[in-house]
């Protein structure tokens, strides 16, 4: 019984200890909003003829394509507060869901899903430059060991015109 109760606790040592090692950065602390951020998104929040087009994909450790099938693509418009938020947030894995406290981001934000082929497509998006990202994980073995990451860049979209881009690159 003394060597069940030692190994005990040794496992819940071992478990404080990598759950120590596991705490998240804190989180990001947003610029406050004000107007003239907010409106750099009005050009953003009306119809435009452009069209962007790609693919997401990462390469494991094996050397394997993982592609992005079936998970959400983001296109997020490059103004002051999108820029900030793909610095602090958009392009880490520790805080890629976190959004700043715009209402003009939220509204502003477009998202589709790959296909099978890790492909995705935005219609109809106003002229402009955008952060674009996808996430792209995978489960290596029978335990929690999670790989990949996100992947991202900013593009410029032009009315009219048909941009494509590859996503296979962590985000920078």
């Amino acid at each position: 019984m003394g060597r069940v109760r030692l190994r005990a606790m040794f496992f819940l040592g071992v478990l404080a200890m990598l759950a120590a090692c596991a705490t998240p950065p804190p989180s990001p602390q947003w610029s406050p909003q004000a107007g003239t951020t907010e409106a750099e998104y009005q050009p953003y929040l009306r119809t435009g003829t452009g069209t962007l087009v790609g693919e997401a994909s990462l390469v494991n450790r094996a050397g394997a394509v993982v592609k992005a099938s079936g998970r959400i693509v983001t296109l997020d418009p490059a103004t002051t507060v999108g820029t900030e938020w793909w610095n602090k947030a958009g392009k880490t894995w520790a805080h890629r869901s976190e959004k700043p406290p715009s209402p003009a981001f939220a509204k502003a934000r477009r998202t589709t899903r790959a296909d099978a082929n890790g492909r995705f497509k935005f219609s109809k998006v106003p002229p402009g430059k955008y952060y674009v990202s996808a996430e792209i994980t995978w489960k290596v073995g029978n335990y929690n060991s999670v790989q990949g990451g996100v992947v991202g860049q900013v593009v410029e979209v032009r009315d009219g015109q048909t941009t494509e881009v590859v996503l296979s690159q962590p985000a920078e």
